[in-house]
């Protein structure tokens, strides 16, 4: 089938259609779409020209439907219910739904996020499928495509730097505050400069080695942090550099290296191993975790139940205030 075809059709005759084999007369079908009987036989005559038929036919108690308008009458009901759906909103039941969702963060969003999000997600909607892909430098274009749905990254609040972030969205993405956050020093429990008496500042902060998380997926990207200590002259020295937040916490675990991080990564670190944090001995604007998603999602009410259970389960207390 051609669908340019049906540019030539008027796709109301059906419904007239409908109610003429409903109700066998055209006086009755007239009343029932509020037409004149004389407007109604017009419409009958183009339905028999369109199905080349007579379709129905007239006898002692009425009209009577041609062969061929029993054969249109038992698919026509289901076709117009079709057509129906198609003109209903949206509808999204996530105790039966079996959508698939894909989803991206930035690691540490992630390791704060996501993992026990799924629990209570799938307990409400237990027939949906998750897919998670970390965030990288495609993230945000897959997000204008439509290839990933929903998006956690941060931004820095700072503004008239000579830098830009390493995080930039296009404008057709609309984004959601999650939560605010900034930067602490993490070290293990029983590292040497917990026990000197010298003071915890800039100048130790610099000495010790540092090791870092990949700043989106790319091992040679650069935080906010490093571009900063170069606006004052310092540098960080970089011990080691690592694809995830996590790998970084092993490997403080056993050495002398420090890592910086976000205050909430921080306090989830420290229930996982033995750690203490420091402040950072620089002051350095916060940053704020961003749930991001294109605009063609912002009436779909599935898209729209994913964002509010993600926004309730991460900060009630912004949720009421949520973007829908």
């Amino acid at each position: 089938m051609k669908v340019e075809n049906l540019a030539r059709i008027d796709l109301n005759l059906l419904v007239s259609l409908q109610v003429l084999l409903e109700e066998q007369s055209c006086t009755r079908a007239a009343e029932r779409l509020h037409l004149s009987q004389s407007a109604m036989s017009k419409t009958l005559a183009r339905l028999r020209e369109v199905f080349q038929d007579p379709l129905l036919v007239r006898n002692a108690h009425g009209m009577l439907p041609t062969t061929h308008a029993e054969q249109l009458k038992s698919q026509l009901q289901d076709t117009l219910q079709s057509v129906s759906l198609l003109l209903d909103p949206p509808k999204f039941d996530p105790k039966v739904s079996r959508r698939y969702f894909t989803l991206t963060s930035i690691d540490s969003a992630y390791q704060l996020f996501l993992p026990s999000y799924f629990g209570p997600l799938l307990s409400a909607a237990p027939y949906i499928e998750l897919d998670y892909r970390p965030w990288s430098k495609q993230s945000a274009h897959m997000l204008t495509q439509g290839q990933i749905e929903l998006g956690i990254t941060v931004k820095e609040n700072v503004s008239n730097v000579p830098w830009q972030s390493p995080v930039e969205l296009p404008p057709n993405l609309r984004t959601q505050p999650l939560k605010e956050d900034y930067m602490v020093c993490l070290v293990r429990r029983d590292h040497p400069i917990l026990f000197k008496k010298s003071s915890w500042d800039m100048e130790t902060y610099l000495e010790l080695g540092h090791v870092q998380a990949y700043c989106e997926g790319e091992s040679n990207g650069k935080w906010m942090l490093d571009f900063f200590l170069a606006d004052q002259g310092y540098e960080r020295n970089i011990a080691a550099k690592v694809p995830e937040f996590q790998a970084a916490l092993t490997i403080i675990q056993h050495s002398d290296l420090v890592f910086t991080g976000p205050k909430q990564f921080a306090n989830y670190a420290k229930q996982q191993y033995p750690l203490v944090e420091l402040p950072l001995p620089l002051e350095l604007p916060t940053i704020t975790y961003l749930l991001t998603w294109h605009e063609r999602f912002d009436e779909d009410p599935g898209h729209q139940w994913l964002r509010k259970m993600l926004l309730e389960y991460i900060n009630p207390e912004m949720s009421e205030n949520s973007v829908q």
